[in-house]
């Protein structure tokens, strides 16, 4: 069953064509074949791979990654980069994107909110594909695109809303210790 859902999912992300991108990621990576829980607890939907012509992307274990590091200090684990891929995969913890392939980047600034939000709503039968196949008990949404578009899908489970969590890093670190609690207590099925 889980290699099924593997293959069905990188297939969808590989099929689509809907948007012009760098690249697929979690195609690229193998992200579902590998770091996929047999049953996800938890689903953490976070909003895109980093944008532009670059190689970091939070499955990515030969580049660093702000996500994983800045993950890593919420939950207060002290791992290595696939310490902590294997701890989430170990507790039922699947962190997936709202967007599933790489934007580009724009001419000014980092990102382009517009195109992360028309980029999310083509890949929206991606995640209700995961939604469907991986049945978390929990969802966790990430950032606001992430937001944007689990309200939309309107999931059967409980769901949590937080800022990104790069954002919390730097500006909201009073917020590390809630966003910790919840992903715990989630674990504990709370």
């Amino acid at each position: 069953m889980g290699a099924e859902r593997a293959r069905t999912l990188e297939e969808a992300i590989r099929a689509c064509g809907k948007c012009e991108v760098l690249g697929k990621p979690f195609v690229e990576h193998a992200v579902y074949r590998l770091w996929l829980p047999r049953e996800v607890r938890l689903l953490l939907v976070a909003e895109s791979p980093p944008p532009g012509q670059k190689e970091d992307f939070f499955y990515n274990l030969d580049r660093p990654d702000r996500l994983r590091r800045n993950l890593r200090a919420i939950l207060g684990l002290e791992l290595d980069d696939a310490g902590l891929l294997g701890w989430l995969r170990e507790h039922g913890i699947f962190l997936t994107g709202a967007v599933k392939c790489r934007p580009r980047r724009p001419e000014r600034g980092y990102r382009d909110e517009r195109l992360l939000k028309r980029m999310a709503l083509n890949c929206s039968d991606v995640l209700a594909l995961e939604l469907e196949l991986l049945k978390p008990e929990r969802v966790l949404a990430l950032g606001g695109v992430a937001r944007t578009l689990i309200e939309r899908l309107k999931p059967d489970v409980p769901v949590d809303f937080f800022p990104h969590p790069n954002y919390i890093v730097r500006f909201k670190r009073d917020v590390m210790p809630v966003l910790r609690e919840t992903i715990f207590r989630a674990l504990r099925g709370a």
